[in-house]
């Protein structure tokens, strides 16, 4: 029986062995799937493509026409014929889309003072970590391995506890930034591991007289993705000829406002995101719609104030909050639904998601229901890369809650805990200890089937500079704030 066959008869068994042991060996043909990967430098050199593009050895892409080749040896998405042409400012005015505007609000942010150290006298070290849902089974294993290794769960004597809190990244850092996770003098997180960090800004903002963050590591990374069910994939392809964008989402709904169905099957396309007030995935789905309504032609703008008051611009963020769904306050629990009920049997067309999930479903997929729609990984034309970090809080911890905190940071970068993020969850790790042979056991069925693309260098044609916090925050209070579009089709 071959590797397929015993993947799709036996698929709970498939699930631990990819994805929790990792295959013992490859097959000759995994040996040259080998070869189409490069993801040494990728681990090496993607950090600053995205955050130093000056000191990148390859260039920052900011135009289709720069999308790096396409190569049996190192694949490369397909740019469509259409992927110069921007359509969003155009379908506002064509559906003479309005809505009540809404003033943008100076931040109200009170300065705290970081108080470190506190005293410690309790007889157990404890260590909360807020942390999104899409890393709680990595870290959750990964802290009971720690807790049971001797020569790391203890400090003077006193045991480490560590305790993983699954919230929202957004959440957790408003919690943190308001001085709302403080009790009694004491801070309630150890540590804030958000899935990216685009909030961190804000919260370290709102603090004075001292440093805020013992550590601020990467410990894994996720591209963000279209994630859209094979018929509609296609059709999308054949009908809009763009790659996969808010843009084209935007030309999608139009094209059906006017009673022109994109899903072969007749169904309505339902698109959805996270709760941008709750969700990092929510939060830098808003920032990619604004880089990708303000920053065509410019690929390093950041965004201002005055931009958010823009009316064509809160016209457009109505018109998609209207029609996408975002019932959804984590990235997990958006795409659980897709992988249990599949194509038929849930409404949504296409999610934006991070890689690691579209990984898991697209494996769940073809172990359940191998002959039936495949679900299409689609890398953004704009994107913006999830770093992972952890911060470790001083503000409101003792010397040896801080010292607890770094340990268990140190002990996920060891080559045993991402490969661990790796099999168990589908991160790109951070360690460069993790081979390609190893990458190629998780990713490698993925390529040809689901679209999954090695080189995140290659993957999208414009890579979203580093945004201003206090920016991003008002983006988001500003897409609450707004109501329901008026035009006349809506």
């Amino acid at each position: 029986m071959n590797d397929k066959s015993m993947r799709h008869r036996y698929p709970v068994l498939a699930t631990l062995l990819t994805l929790v042991l990792g295959l013992s060996s490859l097959s000759s043909g995994s040996l040259a799937a080998d070869k189409l990967f490069d993801f040494g430098e990728l681990n090496v050199d993607l950090s600053k493509v995205q955050a130093k593009p000056e000191s990148a050895p390859v260039p920052a892409k900011q135009s289709p026409s720069q999308q790096l080749e396409s190569t049996p040896q190192s694949p490369a998405p397909k740019v469509l014929p259409k992927d110069d042409e921007a359509s969003i400012d155009t379908i506002v005015a064509e559906e003479q889309l309005k809505v009540a505007p809404v003033k943008v609000a100076p931040s109200t942010a009170g300065r705290q003072q970081v108080q470190y150290p506190v005293p410690e006298s309790r007889d157990v070290i404890e260590v909360k970590i807020a942390a999104g849902s899409e890393k709680r089974g990595w870290f959750e294993e990964a802290a009971q391995r720690f807790m049971a290794d001797p020569d790391r769960n203890s400090i003077n004597g006193k045991p480490i506890r560590l305790t993983i809190d699954k919230i929202g990244s957004i959440k957790s850092g408003t919690l943190i930034r308001d001085g709302k996770s403080m009790h009694d003098g004491r801070n309630e997180y150890q540590v804030w591991a958000p899935a990216s960090s685009i909030f961190r800004g804000v919260v370290e903002e709102a603090f004075s007289g001292g440093q805020l963050f013992e550590t601020d590591e990467s410990v894994a990374r996720s591209p963000m993705v279209f994630v859209t069910w094979a018929p509609v994939q296609l059709a999308v392809d054949d009908k809009i000829q763009k790659s996969m964008s808010f843009d084209t989402v935007t030309e999608i709904f139009r094209r059906e406002l006017n009673g022109d169905f994109i899903d072969p099957n007749g169904r309505l396309y339902q698109f959805g995101f996270t709760r941008p007030s709750s969700s990092n995935s929510g939060a830098v789905a808003l920032v990619t719609m604004a880089f990708e309504f303000f920053a065509k032609d410019r690929g390093r703008y950041k965004l201002r104030m005055e931009d958010l008051e823009n009316p064509s611009f809160q016209a457009y963020l109505a018109f998609m909050k209207f029609m996408s769904d975002q019932s959804k306050t984590s990235t997990g629990k958006l795409a659980e639904p897709l992988m249990q009920a599949g194509y038929g049997g849930q409404p949504l067309s296409t999610v934006y998601i991070y890689e690691n999930l579209a990984v898991k479903l697209a494996f769940i997929r073809d172990a359940n229901d191998p002959d039936g729609a495949k679900p299409i990984i689609r890398y953004p034309k704009y994107n913006l890369v999830t770093d992972h970090p952890y911060y470790v809080l001083r503000h409101g911890n003792s010397r040896e809650q801080v010292e607890a905190a770094r340990r268990f940071k140190d002990y996920l970068l060891t080559r045993d805990m991402q490969l661990l993020a790796l099999q168990k969850e589908g991160f790109r790790p951070v360690s460069t200890e993790i081979t390609n042979e190893e990458m190629n056991q998780v990713f490698g069925d993925f390529v040809e089937e689901n679209g999954l693309i090695p080189d995140l260098i290659k993957a999208s044609q414009v890579l979203i500079p580093r945004q201003n916090g206090a920016v991003i925050k008002a983006l988001i209070e500003t897409y609450d704030e707004l109501g329901d579009p008026s035009g006349p089709r809506l």
